[in-house]
């Protein structure tokens, strides 16, 4: 018998090394969008100004540097050309709901040809103090708008495409001795708003440190009342029954007892069910923000079943009613391992339920069906309601950070602080595996988890 081939040990290792890099590729591309979402949506309360100010401005300012103040150069179409660019943002109200998902992405390119294309271009034509100075204006702005990577992606493509430019213009001129003196100004102006960057950062960090360690502190606080009001609930409920029964006995003897309407005792027996719901729910809300607050990189993982996970996850949900467990589906076949860790994969379950259940409720429509998949390349589950599900333009952005509906959808009276998907995707990530979103808006939503075979997550 011969044993495997070493060439195909060595493609099999070169393919699970491909496939790696790739998958590290495309983490590292999803996290600039998030940061690209991000320092757009910080921005977009001044979006109209700053579309208004800017097409204004470029057309404005030609006669200024034409006429009053001549300089060397200037050109009227480019000047329109890149005003335009500015003209959708100040018609940002305006934008039709499948468009907004394609703003971070205008918000960058628009950045990049108005400022370091067009202020680059210029200063390289002219090399005037007026143009260096509006230069070295345009790198302060850009900075104050983008973190320090995005703004490096924004003035290294914008001035490339400068250079290449000036480079391709049969009659420019290259001014070197104001250009060279200039350098070592631009380079201490960068390295300056890097650093009050960073600082801003860690400021920013200290502050969420200094949150999460006071909810933490408040969670834990907590649990003592809440253990309190499940004892004093067991208690009443334990003797509630003898009270009722003696009291029922008592009126049929004819005594004198406070008269109790029929309801009333219905009311008393259901408030302590429903104190038990309450207490459960809120110790499970704790259990979730300090799950949370917890670097998620410590939490080890293990070989678990999927099927055992999510029938654990539809047990331990606090659910408000019995409508609300009718409501949600398992799929009766399908399990398979996993290597992960429980508390986080009953997290993602609890974030995705809670989201259904409250649109699903909202709406007064959908059920929710959960779906366990194995497959030949991953294993999938799945969470599928017949909701109201997502606009369009909302679904690339649901696993950011801090980003909640609400924010785009006051009418609908949705709350929430934005955080349940986006540790679902930092969970999920964590166990080698992902989540994605599917929906049609007014039809369905579904999330799918992605998990990775546990012998191919070894290899790897």
């Amino acid at each position: 018998m011969h044993g495997p081939h070493p060439s195909g040990q060595g493609s099999g290792k070169v393919s699970g090394f491909l496939k790696m890099q790739l998958w590290l590729f495309l983490r590292a591309l999803s996290r600039f969008e998030t940061t690209m979402f991000a320092r757009t949506r910080y921005s977009q309360p001044k979006m109209v100004a700053i579309g208004v100010v800017g097409c204004l401005s470029l057309a404005v300012y030609y006669p200024v540097w034409a006429y009053l103040f001549p300089q060397p150069y200037e050109n009227l179409p480019l000047r329109l050309l890149c005003s335009a660019t500015f003209l959708p943002l100040a018609l940002l109200q305006w934008w039709p709901r499948r468009l907004k998902s394609w703003l971070p992405t205008y918000w960058y390119l628009a950045m990049t040809i108005a400022m370091p294309f067009f202020v680059g271009y210029m200063t390289l034509r002219n090399a005037t103090p007026s143009w260096l100075m509006t230069h070295m204006a345009c790198v302060m702005l850009l900075m104050m708008l983008f973190d320090v990577v995005s703004f490096l992606l924004v003035f290294t493509a914008g001035s490339l495409v400068a250079t290449l430019v000036f480079i391709l213009s049969p009659t420019a001129v290259l001014h070197p001795q104001p250009l060279l003196e200039y350098i070592p100004l631009l380079l201490f102006a960068m390295v300056g708003g890097a650093v009050c960057s960073v600082s801003s950062s860690m400021a920013e960090q200290s502050r969420l440190d200094a949150l999460t360690a006071s909810s933490n502190n408040i969670a834990h606080e907590l649990r003592t009342p809440l253990g309190s009001l499940r004892i004093a609930a067991k208690a009443v409920g334990r003797f509630m029954p003898d009270l009722i029964r003696s009291h029922r006995l008592a009126e049929a003897e004819g005594l004198r007892v406070p008269e109790l309407r029929e309801q009333n005792l219905h009311a008393l027996e259901r408030s302590l069910g429903v104190m038990e719901r309450e207490v459960t729910y809120a110790n499970t809300i704790i259990d979730m923000l300090l799950l949370a607050a917890r670097p998620i990189g410590e939490v080890p993982l293990q070989r678990l079943s999927a099927r055992e996970c999510v029938e654990q996850a539809l047990r331990r949900f606090p659910y408000g009613s019995r409508a609300e467990r009718d409501r949600i589906t398992l799929s009766p076949v399908g399990d398979f391992a996993l290597e992960g860790a429980e508390s986080l994969f009953v997290h993602i379950l609890f974030n995705l339920l809670r989201n259904a259940l409250f649109h699903t409720g909202r709406a007064g429509k959908g059920e929710i069906v959960i779906y366990i998949e194995p497959g030949d390349d991953s294993n999938h589950i799945r969470v599928y309601d017949s909701g109201p599900g997502i606009p369009p333009d909302v679904v690339p952005r649901v696993f950011h950070r801090f980003y909640s509906y609400s924010s785009d959808n006051h009418e609908a009276g949705v709350t929430g602080l934005g955080i349940g998907l986006a540790f679902s995707r930092a969970a999920m990530e964590h166990m080698g595996g992902g989540i994605v979103c599917r929906s049609q808006w007014g039809e369905f939503t579904e999330f799918t988890l992605d998990f990775p075979h546990p012998d191919a997550g070894d290899t790897q």
